[in-house]
């Protein structure tokens, strides 16, 4: 038997001796403990940590910093078995499954670090910079072994859309010079909504870090009277990744296709090189660029097509093993290629904060709010005005796992623009529930 298959037993029969509670003199150097690891002197953060630990074998953020300040200083098999039990008191903690699966990596247990990863994956509210973590690590597996992974997620449900049309939220608007005219009533509908994603990775790196993977995705909304909106989108993006321990760095490209009510509507492409740091293990930035193009089908639509630029900033933070908060900043501008409606040149920016909470083993809320506001460049000679959009929106998002491959989600958002151009502004809300599964 592996050595290290065998800390697991060990760990067992530890934990199933009487822990005692930690003296006040215990408690203090725990403390100093936590101190000494936020300043990432985890050598001496580890010496402390491993004289209490006996006297704490159910305390789960003890064990947590005791793993990782182990595996920082290369003693895996203390952190192996920290992290074994942990698991034993919270299965379905996130951060410690995938330290878990990262440490039986570093001892050799490639096929319980694999299910560990693949299992983390299943999680439909995981984070960007964990998912990318775990890529990089099943990059490495598939490297060594000489594999390439393959995974596959669906979903299909049920949604209600208050304002369909984008109806307006005034029910006149004015002409200067011609009067005041009746705006066009928002219209609600039932629709059925489904979606497949297909993501491939491929290891080419000597050391397991470089990689290509490729995504695909189809979305179907189907109205079931309002059909004009009916969209089908179809993306493909593929990418050249580079992950190490703090950084990953990703140029990514993107060819998207939508058709609405049947027919084929506009094809984009864009190139988006990407850069994305961990300054501790709690705290991760990401930078993106993001260049563009878009083509409308259509030739009565070409004077739509454009050209775009997008700068993306944002910070994740870890608040607890089990919540986060992501915080966006985006600005971005559109050009015309040519004609000149004036609907296509603007300057945008936009904020967005997303809370991510697992209150429990199998629950898991989302909650997000933005606020964005678009200028465009032209003016208006029949509203004899400048357009300005000014949008709020805020959803929730509670998904309920049902077995390790299969989550029921619930979903309800809430989206208002103000537009200076009366006839543009709305409201609409929808709600959605539907079955997901990742394979």
């Amino acid at each position: 038997m592996n050595r290290f298959r065998s800390i697991a037993c060990i760990s067992a029969l530890l934990f199933s001796l009487q822990a005692h509670a930690l003296t006040q003199s215990e408690q203090d150097s725990y403390l100093e403990a936590k101190k000494l690891y936020a300043s990432k002197s985890f050598s001496d953060s580890y010496t402390i940590l491993s004289s209490l630990y006996l006297n704490a074998l159910d305390n789960p953020e003890l064990n947590y910093y005791l793993g990782k300040s182990a595996f920082e200083v290369g003693e895996f098999t203390m952190a192996l078995a920290a992290f074994e039990r942990i698991s034993m008191l919270d299965p379905n903690n996130v951060r410690n499954s995938l330290e878990l699966a990262r440490t039986q990596y570093h001892v050799g247990l490639y096929s319980e670090s694999e299910e560990g990863f693949r299992n983390i994956l299943q999680n439909p509210a995981l984070p960007e910079n964990v998912r990318l973590n775990i890529e990089y690590y099943l990059g490495a597996i598939a490297k060594k072994e000489e594999r390439s992974f393959f995974f596959i997620s669906a979903k299909a449900g049920f949604l209600y859309d208050s304002n369909v049309n984008y109806g307006s939220a005034n029910d006149t608007y004015t002409l200067p010079g011609f009067g005041t005219f009746t705006s066009s009533d928002p219209r609600s509908d039932l629709a059925h909504e489904e979606s497949l994603n297909f993501t491939h990775l491929y290891d080419f790196g000597a050391q397991g870090g470089a990689m290509v993977r490729n995504q695909a995705s189809i979305y179907n909304r189907s109205y079931f009277d309002e059909h004009d909106y009916n969209i089908v989108a179809l993306s493909y993006n593929p990418a050249l990744v580079y992950n190490d321990q703090k950084s990953s760095y990703e140029l990514i490209g993107g060819i998207d296709r939508l058709k609405l009510s049947g027919e084929n509507y506009y094809t984009a492409y864009s190139l988006q090189p990407k850069w994305m740091y961990s300054y501790m293990p709690s705290l991760r930035q990401t930078v993106a660029l993001k260049l563009g193009r878009k083509n409308y089908i259509q030739s009565t639509d070409s004077a739509l097509d454009s050209r775009s630029a997008e700068a993306n900033g944002a910070l994740e933070y870890y608040l607890s093993p089990s919540s986060s908060l992501r915080g966006d900043l985006v600005a971005s501008r559109q050009i015309r290629n040519n004609g000149d409606r004036i609907d296509v040149n603007y300057n945008e920016i936009s904020t967005n904060i997303l809370y991510t909470n697992q209150f429990v083993p199998t629950t898991i809320l989302q909650a997000n709010v933005n606020f964005k506001k678009r200028s465009y460049d032209d003016y208006s000679t029949l509203f004899q005005s400048y357009r300005t959009d000014k949008t709020s929106y805020g959803s929730l998002n509670l998904i309920q796992r049902l077995s390790n491959a299969i989550s029921l989600e619930i979903m309800g958002n809430y989206n208002r623009t103000h537009s200076t151009l009366s006839v543009y502004s709305f409201d609409k809300y929808t709600l959605s529930m539907s079955l997901s599964a990742r394979f």
